[in-house]
């Protein structure tokens, strides 16, 4: 509530400017209803009397709906990270290739890996600040996971950090539902539109744990699915690269009393790290996931 709370001088059409606190939610969700919510429980806690009283009787509430709206804008931003690269890639690869690439994306759902193929991981993860800077939860995802009774192993894992910015429609922006249609009409230009209808359900599914949800069919006029993004930059990372310092297995598993699943921590790559990592470009970062040579349609 500390961080949400901002002074703020709220100029009106008669009298001074009113100085007053605000407090400011995150850019999603519908705010009228919001608003209604928190003024309707402000008024029944008798806030016309005694406003600090009613303020902190409901302040609880106004703190869930801001996690809740954090969550949600969260996954609205990672969605729209990973539709960009699958985009990117579908495009780029053979057609005979495309319905087993949508087959490879589990960033839907709680996985080992976003997207794998050919023994390459990929994970993708999105940002809105200037740098590589994301929350790793737990080291398997920035290594090649290993062979097990679950899992075939990997070859390679490739960090594919997607920077961005909140923009106005243009040439170079995209939105949600424009990046779904795209993916859904290659996919029926490729002779596998019959896995559309399964493509678009797991796109709905995405971030169903934080209460968000994108139903392409119903939603594509809907705030906040409107909203314009534009790529500040697109960077894939070697991550078996040693000049890559980041926490590794081994440096959590020799503390026997840790789960190393469960460590969560925060990396933040240079730009550059070596005249070949990362990768940078979304038509370069395509070719990456995709072996490395180009896959002409």
């Amino acid at each position: 509530m500390r961080d949400a709370v901002h002074h703020h001088s709220w100029h009106r059409e008669i009298g001074e400017p009113l100085e007053a606190n605000r407090i400011l939610f995150p850019a999603f969700g519908h705010f009228d209803q919001v608003g209604a919510l928190i003024g309707t429980e402000l008024l029944r806690e008798g806030a016309d009397s005694d406003l600090p009283r009613a303020f902190a009787m409901t302040e609880p509430i106004i703190e869930l709906t801001i996690k809740r709206l954090e969550l949600s804008q969260s996954a609205l931003f990672g969605l729209a990270g990973e539709l960009l690269i699958l985009d990117a890639v579908f495009r780029q690869a053979d057609e005979q290739y495309v319905g087993q690439l949508v087959q490879a994306w589990d960033g839907w759902r709680r996985s080992s890996r976003d997207f794998s193929w050919d023994g390459t991981g990929v994970e993708i993860k999105t940002t809105t600040g200037s740098t590589s800077r994301h929350t790793v939860e737990g080291v398997h995802q920035i290594e090649p996971l290993q062979p097990s009774d679950d899992v075939s192993g990997e070859d390679r894992l490739l960090l594919v950090s997607v920077g961005l910015q909140l923009s106005a429609p243009s040439a170079n922006s995209f939105t949600v539902p424009q990046l779904t249609q795209r993916i859904v009409e290659r996919m029926e230009a490729t002779g596998n539109g019959g896995a559309a209808a399964d493509f678009l359900a797991h796109v709905s599914s995405y971030g169903s744990e934080s209460g968000f949800g994108y139903h392409h069919t119903t939603m594509s006029n809907d705030a906040p699915f409107t909203t314009s993004f534009t790529p500040a930059f697109v960077r894939c990372y070697e991550m078996g690269d040693p000049a890559v310092e980041v926490l590794r297995r081994d440096d959590v598993v020799s503390h026997h009393h840790v789960d190393a699943q469960s460590v969560t921590f925060t990396i933040n790559l240079p730009a550059t790290i070596s005249a070949d990592n990362p990768v940078s470009g979304i038509h370069r970062v395509s070719l990456a996931i995709l072996g490395g040579e180009p896959q002409v349609p």
